[in-house]
């Protein structure tokens, strides 16, 4: 089965450059995007795309923001087991502390560098069989 990747971010360059990195990391993984929370609750619950093993989300995004598409995620049967990376400009700590309280399985502040951004999938790509838990992250 081939691993997939659902990433919401308004930022279309952002969205582009996360894709880019993704399928030089691994061209086999299947990558959906969507605009805002709000579209990727719609796909994932009409089951337009199938359940990606991993989903990535931004935090400041309009319509349906992350964090409520993060809770939206958990409070649902169907889709609370996927592992939700937090993906955000933002390295506040009370930020970090939110998502974990959420059920978030990671945070990671957007890397500056593309090399680190495709350092960090490919960490993620190596394990993303690992229930519920991706090891720390070493930059």
């Amino acid at each position: 089965m081939r691993t997939s990747i659902l990433l919401a971010d308004d930022d279309l360059d952002d969205t582009e450059l996360f894709s880019e990195a993704v399928h030089e990391v691994d061209p086999t993984v299947l990558f959906y995007s969507a605009a805002d929370g709000s579209e990727a609750l719609s796909s994932l619950q009409s089951s337009e795309i199938e359940n990606p093993n991993i989903i990535f989300l931004d935090i400041n995004m309009p319509a349906v923001n992350g964090w409520e598409c993060l809770k939206a995620l958990k409070n649902d049967d169907r889709l609370s087991n996927i592992p939700v990376i937090i993906y955000s400009t933002s390295s506040a700590q009370r930020d970090k502390q939110m998502a974990t309280d959420l059920g978030a399985t990671y945070f990671l502040t957007k890397p500056e560098k593309y090399e680190e951004l495709k350092k960090f999938l490919r960490h993620v790509l190596n394990n993303v069989g690992t229930p519920h838990k991706i090891p720390e992250y070493q930059k």
